[in-house]
């Protein structure tokens, strides 16, 4: 199972429904409006990264998004310099 954070950056012009067409992606599985330097994240499940490639570009290419960054998660359980981040 792949995942990945997608943030985005919406135009002053986006449509009311933006986060219901996030949301009918398959794969898509939370989309959010937010505040500070990005204006939404969605979160995305897929089988493989080109799957998650296809989303990110049909999210890209929704009326009002401007601009995205894709964020693969690379493990849910990190170890730092022997420190483990399931312990934080």
């Amino acid at each position: 199972m792949e995942q990945a954070l997608i943030l985005g950056k919406i135009s002053h012009r986006v449509p009311s429904n933006i986060l219901e067409k996030f949301r009918t992606i398959e794969g898509v599985n939370e989309a959010k409006l937010i505040f500070g330097p990005y204006d939404f994240y969605v979160t995305i499940k897929t089988d493989t990264k080109e799957m998650m490639g296809d989303i990110a570009f049909q999210i890209r290419s929704i009326e009002g998004v401007i601009d995205s960054l894709t964020c693969y998660v690379v493990s849910s359980r990190v170890q730092i310099d022997g420190l483990n981040m399931n312990q934080i």
